[in-house]
């Protein structure tokens, strides 16, 4: 708790307050947000203190502030210090509640204050918190509502020009004790773990070109090739970041004859990653080609089709599963519509899993053939927000309320939603009869990203290997959004170094050095 003499943890509060009672002061409570403290805020609050003697405030803790992922905008320890430092508050807490009805029970103040919008709000929550402090005899009042401004709306129309990106990350580090030596256990952790890949065949296809100029047939622009470069993307760019981490990874997938599941399987034995081939001529090997103009992409074409697996193939991946899995510590499937992933090896993942003692980790792709909500109980799923409303047919709903339909949904353990320059959002599974889920943010650790292709799938096999080694998610979350970050500064498809990585790490000024 903050040295600040006027903060102090309700226990202290509900003991400072029966003096008071027998002093015979008046306690008057105010309770809320107080994201951005405005002239608003200013003229409730010592509207409130002229009700009596005591003025107290009550904040929700950062996890409580249900307006959105990146809120509150300022952390919770700062919420407490700016309302301290009113003359007119004479003491602050902080509260860990849904709603304020147990600091309410616990403070049992006088007179309890709110805004004047709430007298004529049908609003349930406040509706319980008026009965419950009519109920022991204290009374509520309207403030004057004579100035009305808008938190979220300032911070709508002024986010730019706030710059707390980088305190919220210090935040984040410090709320979850990460630092520098800490990260460096978690890099190390994954050594020795083996992990099982399933997905679909996918080939990168770099094409940089030098412009031409416009054409003359027709306004599209000419270019001619410079140089070609391939890479291994989706399921095989993580296996390859597993072996990149220290683990070992053997990649599940469907093959052929064709040239370029030939050139798949060359490029995967030369990367040193086991392949578990699933014979199957129908399917094609999936290439992506990007052609780009100093290094900016200016054209993207896909080779490939929608081509389900057929059902001899999916009872080979099933035998596979079962038969590979028990020596391995997880499994990782990259669902990305393609067709491989029908109802039958769906259910069998999950299945495998709970019957094998296997984790399972998944992550789909933006496609309405990849919902993740078809796989059960994995133990961590990584959607981005875009495939998470996508799976829901939702695109109003807050990410948290997503969140807990997702859940019930699967019985998922963790989600992570990213949500790309904005950060990522960590949620647990909700608490028994609590429809609250525990929530944490990390904004975007990147700048200035040169290629985003790989990063979610850097993302997902960096907090798959943290979560096996058994640390925490928010050190596993940060420690793969550093390796996204690190992936995106370059062209192309090629997995993050350990050198790499410390040396993004060595640079970020929110990490502490333990003494």
């Amino acid at each position: 708790m903050s040295d600040n003499p006027k903060i102090l943890p309700q226990a202290e509060l509900q003991t400072l307050r029966e003096q008071l009672r027998a002093q015979g002061k008046t306690v008057v409570q105010c309770h809320g947000n107080f994201d951005i403290v405005h002239p608003g805020h200013i003229r409730y609050l010592r509207f409130a203190k002229a009700q009596g003697d005591i003025l107290i405030v009550s904040v929700s803790a950062d996890s409580r502030v249900g307006k959105g992922v990146d809120r509150p905008y300022i952390n919770e320890e700062l919420r407490l210090e700016n309302l301290a430092a009113f003359e007119f508050v004479d003491y602050v807490c902080l509260d860990d509640n849904n709603w304020a009805g147990p600091v309410l029970e616990t403070l049992r103040p006088d007179v309890y204050v709110k805004g004047r919008e709430y007298e004529h709000m049908a609003n349930p929550q406040f509706a319980r918190e008026r009965q419950l402090v009519e109920g022991y005899g204290g009374k509520v009042i309207f403030s004057s509502g004579d100035v009305v401004y808008s938190s979220t709306r300032i911070l709508e129309q002024f986010r730019d020009r706030f710059p707390l990106k980088h305190s919220k990350v210090e935040y984040f580090c410090r709320r979850n004790d990460i630092t520098r030596q800490s990260l460096a256990k978690l890099l190390r952790g994954g050594a020795g773990l083996r992990v099982l890949v399933v997905g679909d065949p996918v080939l990168d296809h770099y094409i940089q070109c030098d412009a031409q100029g416009i054409a003359a047939e027709a306004p599209i622009l000419t270019v001619s090739p410079l140089r070609e470069d391939w890479f291994l993307g989706a399921g095989a760019l993580v296996a390859r970041q597993f072996s990149a981490f220290g683990a070992s990874a053997s990649f599940v997938t469907p093959l052929n004859d064709s040239p370029y599941s030939l050139q798949f399987r060359e490029r995967m034995q030369d990367a040193g990653v086991e392949v578990l081939a699933i014979e199957d001529d129908a399917r094609p090997t999936y290439v992506k080609t990007r052609y780009l103009v100093e290094d900016r992409k200016v054209l993207k074409v896909n080779v490939g089709r929608y081509a389900p697996l057929s059902t001899v193939a999916t009872q080979h991946v099933i035998r596979t599963l079962r038969e590979q899995l028990p020596r391995f510590d997880a499994m990782v499937v990259l669902d990305f519509g393609y067709g491989m992933f029908g109802h039958t090896l769906t259910r069998a993942v999950s299945e495998l899993s709970q019957e094998l003692g296997k984790p399972y980790f998944i992550d789909v792709s933006a496609s309405s053939r990849a919902n993740i909500l078809k796989f059960k109980r994995p133990r961590l799923a990584t959607p981005t927000e875009e495939e998470l409303r996508l799976a829901l047919a939702d695109n109003e709903s807050g990410i948290s309320n997503l969140a807990l339909r997702y859940y019930r949904q699967t019985g998922a353990g963790n989600l992570v939603t990213t949500m790309g320059k904005r950060g990522v959002v960590l949620f647990a599974p909700p608490e028994e009869g609590n429809d609250r889920l525990p929530t944490d943010y990390l904004p975007s650790l990147a700048h200035n990203p040169v290629d985003t292709v790989g990063a979610g799938d850097v993302f997902l096999t960096t907090a798959c290997l943290t979560a096996l080694a058994g640390h925490p998610l928010a050190a596993g979350v940060y420690l793969a959004s550093a390796a996204s970050a690190v992936h995106i500064q370059k062209v192309g498809n090629d997995p993050v170094s350990v050198a790499e990585l410390e040396r993004f790490l060595d640079g970020r000024p929110e990490l502490r050095v333990d003494a």
